[in-house]
């Protein structure tokens, strides 16, 4: 991890197509790319605008910080 706590490679997102065969959405640094996994080896689809990316990370924060907050709330009311 660099001094800042971010890691400089992501997978921000998998999806498997078939045995033994994926896709993925990686970030290195601040840019996107979209990757395909096999049996073959790896291989470089596209490059990912960030425009395309960003709101989809935006929503899954939001999500994880509503199921977080769900979570304690209902942590809450064993405590009492």
């Amino acid at each position: 991890m660099s001094a800042t706590g971010k890691r400089l490679v992501t997978v921000v997102e998998s999806t498997v197509l078939a045995q033994n065969t994926s896709v993925h959405v990686v970030k290195v640094g601040d840019r996107y790319y979209l990757i395909g996994g096999g049996s073959a080896g790896v291989t470089h689809i596209a490059d990912v605008p960030s425009d395309a990316v960003d709101p989809y990370i935006e929503t899954q924060r939001k999500a994880l910080g509503e199921q977080r907050d769900a979570v304690l709330r209902l942590l809450q009311r064993f405590r009492k």
